[in-house]
């Protein structure tokens, strides 16, 4: 065929092309969209259905004490019982120890503030020179356990982050939990994270709490009983408050979360599908299916 025969194809086909694509963008909004190249893009709905109403407000309610509980012990105990518990294990232990050496420091800068402000009050200057001297020993021995105490908590959080990366990794590629776990990016890379430091984060400060009340009550004791009971009831008090108040923050963070993963997932399936969209002029569409999410 010669190149003058081409020519007329090239311009029919073009034609046919445009005459498609105007009749695909100026078809009536109450028609369903033509479906994309990869089945992703959907029809929108103007009004959510009832059933996904009552979901999110279950949702927003969230599970009790006891389900979020076994939750949070199926999602943390794999670890513990893997082919690295030997290790995680001790090195936990370790963390504790170093927890408590930590609060022992506190305890024992307690005694010192006081010798050194009886001293200066008093002004010895003998013992003033004594007392600033332990000071000084203190310091030079305690700030290294402190760091270290914070530098084995962070590697054994990485440790443990690691092992539930690599997990959860395997399960989903081997498609065991693909039908559960909605945005997997998300879940695998920011959850992880999240879960393993503030899990234990809370249970050092848990361990270091109940300590530093243990250590300090004889001290409050010796100083002033009902001192001592004024603390009580007001620490106790100002937990019950923070958690009635930062009760429904929780559920609250956990939609945010999921929202925001949806939208970022919504951007890179619209970032893939660019093409497809733009041919079957899907842009206002998508972009109300975005401001859904």
């Amino acid at each position: 065929m010669t190149k003058n025969n081409k020519k007329p194809l090239n311009l029919i086909r073009n034609r046919k092309r445009r005459s498609l694509f105007r009749f695909l963008s100026s078809s009536s909004p109450s028609a369903p969209p033509p479906p994309p190249l990869d089945n992703s893009i959907t029809t929108l709905s103007p009004h959510p259905p009832q059933k996904e109403l009552e979901d999110d407000v279950l949702q927003r309610q969230g599970p009790g004490l006891q389900t979020r509980f076994k939750r949070f012990c199926k999602v943390a105990s794999p670890y513990w019982f893997s082919d690295d518990k030997l290790g995680a294990w001790l090195h936990l232990a370790s963390v504790f120890a170093l927890t408590l050496a930590t609060t022992g420091i506190s305890v024992g800068f307690n005694f010192l503030s006081r010798d050194f402000s009886n001293a200066l009050a008093n002004k010895d200057q003998e013992q003033f020179t004594k007392q600033l001297m332990y000071y000084l020993a203190a310091f030079a021995g305690g700030i290294p356990v402190v760091v270290l105490a914070d530098y084995a908590k962070e590697t054994l959080a990485l440790r443990w982050r690691s092992w539930m990366t690599s997990h959860y990794m395997d399960s989903y590629l081997k498609n065991q939990s693909q039908s559960i776990i909605d945005n997997p990016d998300q879940r695998i890379v920011n959850d992880i994270s999240s879960f393993t430091g503030t899990a234990l984060s809370f249970s050092l400060t848990l361990f270091g709490t109940v300590v530093d009340l243990v250590s300090f009550s004889n001290i409050l004791l010796r100083i002033y009983p009902p001192l001592f009971v004024v603390l009580i009831a007001n620490s106790i008090g100002g937990t019950a408050i923070s958690i009635i108040l930062g009760r429904g923050l929780v559920n609250l963070n956990f939609l945010q979360k999921k929202k925001e993963a949806d939208f970022q997932y919504g951007l890179v399936r619209v970032r893939e599908n660019a093409e497809s969209i733009a041919f079957y002029g899907g842009e206002k569409n998508e972009i109300q299916l975005l401001l859904q999410r």
